[in-house]
This record gives structure tokens, C-alpha cells and sequence, in this order.
């Protein structure tokens, strides 16, 4: 169970891994095609879907789906879908459907587009071939801060964890509250 109360979400198929795959060739950098990288973003992309609202999670599956299937139309494809496009037909697929303006497919697609080349760059292969790491940034500003404003954030600590009106035990106390205007 999720902390909501909802049941955990179930994890995609193959097809939808591998549709999230062949988006991810066509969608991001060339690098995505080295060693494993697909698989990854994939697991990525699960894990992503995991955390948001069913109802999102259900559109985005079937708006993945629609768009797989939808290829079957396009008359390049001549009936196969997206996932089993050559590299060019692919390509042309997506563009096309891209290209298509309003509250339909490719409105959805460019979203979940976001979403696959998010999962992307969240990828640690990837951070360290753009170099980032943050962790040393990250850390010489804490300090700084702390050097500059520690009296400050101890004090405002001090008044949030004190006990009285407003602290963390004023929830608890059945008479909390009665003393505000």
C-alpha cells in the first residue's frame, strides 16, 4: 500500500518498456543507444510512474500505447508499430505526430516526450558525462550559510521545536488554540 492508501501501482508491461525504449532512441541524445541505457531509463520511467497520481500514470500508459499502435496508420510504418519501426520511419513517426497542434496526441506526446527525456538525465551514466555533481556545490554553500545565518536558523529552530502555542505539541494538547483570538 502507498501512503495514501491507494494499492501500489502495477508495473509495466514489456510492451510499454519497450515503447518507452524506442521513444527514448528517437527522443534523446544518440548516447542513449550505449550499453544499457534504454533499460535503465526504462526502470527509470517505472519509477517515475510509480510516484505520480493513478489517473496520471493510467494516461500516460495509454497515451504510450495510442501512440505505438497509432503508427500502424501512418503510411511509411505500413502496419507495424512504433516499437517496431526502422530508424528512420521512427524518426518520421514522431515528427509527424509532434507536429499535430491541439488537445490530441501530439499534445500528449510532447508531454510524456518530457517526461522519458526527464528520466533521461536523471540517469547517473549520464550526470557524469555532463559533469554534474553537485554534492561540492551543494555543500560549499551550506557552510557558507550556515556560517553567515547559524544564529538566525538556531533561533528560528529553537521557536519551532519550543513547546508552547504553535509547537509541535500544540496538536496534542486539547487545549490548543483556545488561547488565540
Amino acid at each position: 500500500m502507498h501512503q495514501d492508501g491507494s494499492p501500489p501501482a502495477p508495473r509495466p508491461g514489456s510492451a510499454v518498456r519497450r515503447i518507452v525504449a524506442r521513444l527514448a532512441e528517437v527522443a534523446c541524445p544518440p548516447e542513449v543507444r550505449a550499453g544499457n541505457l534504454a533499460d535503465e531509463l526504462a526502470a527509470e520511467f517505472e519509477s517515475l510512474l510509480e510516484v505520480v497520481s493513478p489517473v496520471v500514470r493510467w494516461s500516460v500508459r495509454g497515451g504510450l500505447v495510442a501512440f505505438d499502435q497509432g503508427a500502424r496508420l501512418y503510411p511509411r510504418a505500413r502496419g507495424r508499430r512504433f516499437a517496431h519501426l526502422a530508424d528512420g520511419d521512427a524518426d518520421a513517426y514522431f515528427r509527424a505526430v509532434l507536429a499535430r497542434r491541439g488537445a490530441g496526441l501530439g499534445t500528449a506526446l510532447q508531454r510524456i516526450k518530457g517526461l522519458v527525456v526527464y528520466c533521461y538525465y536523471e540517469l547517473p551514466e549520464v550526470k557524469d558525462q555532463l559533469g554534474y555533481r553537485p554534492d561540492a556545490y551543494i555543500a560549499a554553500v551550506s557552510k557558507r550559510r550556515l556560517a553567515s545565518y547559524g544564529p538566525q536558523i538556531r533561533a528560528g529552530e529553537a521557536a519551532v521545536l519550543a513547546p508552547g502555542p504553535g509547537g509541535p505539541d500544540a496538536r496534542a494538547r486539547p487545549d490548543a488554540g483556545k488561547d488565540l483570538p
